[in-house]
């Protein structure tokens, strides 16, 4: 049953950000996935794709003694969207014939239409083809027999301006981890339960730019059930120094790490087959030792877009991933793209666009073997200690830094809340670009919220990094990344803030296990700039500090 949330009000002293972070809930969990019922067929951009779309029922898909392969496509962040969204009081699904923004030229624009629709860029006076169908048609085509679904989450991801600004972005990060456990429950409640003892029913998830962090949540969260996830493919993941330092990471690494991916070179199906594309602000994983298996495509949209043309250039992740099966088939080259597994034997350490003839519509298909074009980063943990200063409600501290929040005693809206600190070393060497705790939600309410806010040292204010509701958690412990910009040394606050629900005097959380996520890049570039920032921040405090007089 679908209970509608509304958003909780703000906590007396909480962040000057709450009210467009902390978003309400109008979806259950299954909801938010649509089947897509248009087949091979293309919709132009600016067309309404709901007449495609049909709800999703509860164990309807994949039953029988030979299920086909399910398919489940995520878009990302939707800048521009959060007034249309806000107009329709949150009940606004990707594809619903509502959920569009009017552009400068009168157009109903549906946002990450590359899903659905084709994609070209004019080059030289001339129609550049990437896409002729976008991905949800090029999968019906590619495989006929497939279930095609669509996972939808503008809700949360939409901020207020059009443009790619970074210092928007962190409120759609904010919600990627609750949208890959909603992902994972509404798939147990959508697919027949027979599908996961099939060795022939095989789950494909593929993620862009966030919705890719929600994919792999979601991946990793089924893997952590017992059920099997075949294929997960991550489209231009947000993990570059300009996303981490606007604290919109996804931080994959961090959970990657925890999943079981199969070697591509065996023909076993032991873990998921992951590709990773990186367009422009994606990065390689094979920093990281335990992430080798990963196939990694670095692709070269600049030959196409112009260099500052970031928006386009992330997109033509998702876009050459929809063209890519049928493209290097026409031109007669390997199988790309959705035609994996498996990828070509000499996948390592990359595969690299390199537009070896110009560009042209061959050359977009053709891969060469060798070191990333794109910086290879590594993700690791350490310790992390978080020291108690002060607590409303009823929060229970425990030595090592786990907190136990219960129902405040007191009228609704009442907060147990704790605001706590932490030491950021006073190591050069340190890249600290994140912290991770585990959470473990004991009989969760629909109407239940945990929003977790840090420090933003730039500007000595409280940012809402996480936000997870009771509704959407479902069971079980799970384990949270967040990017936090922690370029400066010393005392660091956060902020944990826990609303039960109106009748909710049983339900409880568990926040322990706190550890910083530390990212290193191989090239040194992301040491360097963070070593550059941190130079400049102490320079202006120097001219700003009070001068004792002698």
């Amino acid at each position: 049953m679908t209970i509608k949330t509304s958003a909780p009000p703000a906590p007396n002293g909480g962040p000057s950000d709450w009210s467009k972070a902390v978003q309400g809930n109008c979806f259950s969990n299954l909801e938010r996935l649509g089947r897509w019922t248009g087949g091979t067929a293309a919709i132009a951009s600016g067309s309404d794709p709901s007449k495609s779309f049909q709800p999703v029922t509860l164990h309807s898909l994949g039953g029988g003694d030979n299920p086909p392969t399910i398919y489940v496509v995520m878009h990302g962040w939707a800048p521009g969207y959060r007034a249309a969204v806000n107009s329709q009081g949150g009940n606004f699904l990707w594809w619903g014939s509502k959920s569009s923004v009017r552009s400068s030229n009168g157009i109903n624009l549906w946002t990450a239409d590359w899903a659905w629709a084709p994609v070209s860029v004019t080059l030289n006076k001339q129609q550049f083809s990437i896409s002729a169908k976008g991905v949800l048609p090029a999968i019906a085509t590619q495989d006929p027999q497939a279930i095609v679904l669509a996972y939808s989450w503008v809700d949360d991801s939409a901020t207020e301006s059009g443009d790619l600004k970074i210092d928007e972005v962190y409120t759609s990060e904010a919600y990627t981890h609750v949208n890959g456990m909603r992902l994972a429950n509404a798939l147990e409640d959508a697919i027949h339960p027979s599908f996961w003892n099939q060795q022939t029913g095989l789950l494909r998830l593929i993620g862009h730019s966030h919705g890719s962090k929600v994919a792999t949540v979601a991946a990793l969260t089924l893997q952590q059930r017992g059920r099997r996830v075949a294929h997960l493919t991550i489209l231009d993941s947000p993990e570059s120094e300009l996303t981490l330092e606007g604290n919109a990471a996804n931080l994959l690494g961090f959970y990657l790490e925890q999943m079981q991916i199969e070697n591509p070179s065996y023909a076993c199906a032991s873990g998921a087959f992951v590709d990773n594309y990186a367009s422009c602000f994606g990065v390689s994983y094979t920093g990281t030792p335990n992430l080798n298996n990963i196939v990694e495509v670095a692709l070269q949209p600049t030959k196409l877009y112009n260099s500052l043309d970031y928006s386009y250039q992330h997109g033509y992740a998702a876009a050459w991933y929809a063209g890519a099966a049928a493209g290097a088939a026409t031109q007669g080259e390997p199988p790309l793209g959705l035609a994996w597994p498996p990828p070509p034997k000499n996948y390592l350490p990359a595969l690299n666009q390199n537009w070896p003839t110009g560009t042209n519509q061959q050359s977009q298909w053709q891969l060469q073997p060798g070191p990333t074009l794109h910086d290879s980063f590594s993700f690791s943990t350490q310790p992390l200690v978080v020291t108690p200063v002060q607590t409303t409600g009823n929060v229970q501290t425990y030595p090592g830094g786990t907190f136990v929040f219960k129902p405040a005693n007191g009228t609704w809206p009442a907060y147990s809340s704790l605001e706590g600190s932490y030491y950021n070393y006073p190591s050069l060497n340190n890249d600290n670009y994140g912290i991770a705790f585990d959470i473990k939600w004991v009989s969760p309410h629909a109407g239940d919220y945990l929003v977790l806010t840090m420090e933003a040292p730039e500007f000595r204010v409280q940012e809402t990094l996480l936000v997870m509701d009771g509704q959407s958690y479902a069971r079980g412990q799970t384990s949270v990344a967040v990017n936090c910009d922690v370029s400066s040394f010393g005392w660091l606050e956060l902020n944990i803030y826990f609303l039960a629900a109106q009748g909710n005097i049983i339900g409880y959380v568990t926040v322990s296990n706190f550890r910083f996520v530390v990212v290193g890049s191989a090239s040194g570039y992301l040491r360097a700039r963070r070593l550059e920032a941190i130079a400049e921040k102490t320079a202006q405090r120097r001219l700003t500090a009070p001068r004792k007089i002698t």
